[in-house]
């Protein structure tokens, strides 16, 4: 059995077991179609083309809920247990727990990283099915404050509801941290007008870069944490990528790294050929594609230059 079928059996085993039957042969025959041979022979660049493929992370529906139970469960309301029992002389008393451990949710809201149509906010309505939560818990991020006029005339922020003292953001993928400077800054600024009320982010996965972005004293500082925290390694060109660490006999990391990085150039500026922000990552999930992923798996913009997609990307545009 040479490679390429070695490779074939792989991903369709993937796909059925591991991706949801998300793709069929004929699906990955029209992606492969898109290397005609500019950078190496095209047989080369299919087979490597295929080998990234194989290296694909893929969150289905099943895996999503189970780590949205976990951010539930992990980062939020374990540590607002903890800081009860350590008030309450470290009880273990239920009936003394959960009737505070409720006041504490009750004056909670659950925010997505995004406007309504982007992923974060798509996240919360399984994160809400999963663990049970009601309605009222769960607010848009226009919904945290609104502009008023003092008796002056002078604009001011002023919290919709003043019973609010805790904002949670939830996001799938915290990638370069660039969504917390560009969307959320200047959100944080004015959060922080209001008194006693703090902020945090929770991400089902999170770069080592982007964490430290988000920990910066003008965003989140110590309240951000993640599920899965994806370093050096997976980036899949770095020198310690996992994607190579046990590499066929055959293939070759550097003939990949020309293929992926070659075409991605044709589909996105040159700095972000191999993902956003030079991102690197293989992954997918059931609801989207994040774009620090490598650009040859997601792009699809016809209008900028024909690709087929393996795993499309529904993109972020944001409003003028």
């Amino acid at each position: 059995m040479n490679l390429e079928e070695i490779l074939k059996r792989k991903i369709e085993t993937l796909s059925q077991q591991a991706w949801d039957s998300k793709l069929t042969w004929p699906d990955v025959e029209s992606w492969l179609a898109n290397f005609k041979g500019d950078f190496q022979a095209e047989s080369e660049e299919r087979v490597h083309a295929l080998y990234l493929l194989s290296q694909v992370t893929y969150f289905g529906q099943d895996l999503l809920r189970e780590m949205l139970r976990s951010v539930y469960k992990n980062l939020y309301r374990h540590p607002i247990i903890s800081k009860i029992r350590r008030a309450n002389a470290d009880t273990l008393d239920s009936n003394v727990i959960e009737p505070l451990f409720k006041v504490e949710q009750n004056n909670t809201r659950f925010v997505g990283v995004g406007n309504p149509s982007e992923s974060g906010p798509h996240l919360l309505y399984y994160f809400r099915q999963i663990n049970d939560l009601g309605k009222d818990l769960f607010i848009d991020s226009g919904d945290i404050y609104k502009a008023s006029r003092s008796a002056d005339g002078a604009v001011q922020i002023v919290q919709v509801d003043a019973n609010v003292r805790r904002y949670v953001f939830i996001d799938d993928l915290l990638g370069s941290g660039s969504q917390i400077e560009q969307y959320l800054s200047d959100k944080l600024k004015e959060i922080r007008l209001f008194r006693n009320v703090e902020v945090h982010y929770y991400a089902l996965f999170a770069t080592s870069a982007g964490l430290e972005v988000a920990r910066k004293p003008e965003f989140f500082g110590e309240n951000v944490s993640c599920i899965f925290e994806l370093d050096e390694t997976f980036k899949c060109f770095s020198d310690k990528a996992r994607a190579f660490a046990n590499l066929p006999a055959g293939l070759d990391k550097g003939v990949a790294h020309s293929v992926a990085a070659g075409y991605g150039k044709g589909l996105m500026a040159e700095e972000h050929a191999l993902g956003w922000r030079d991102g690197q990552l293989l992954l997918s999930f059931l609801h989207n594609t994040p774009d620090n992923s490598l650009p040859i798996m997601w792009f699809d913009f016809p209008y900028r230059h024909p690709w087929t997609p393996i795993f499309k990307r529904f993109s972020k545009v944001y409003g003028l």
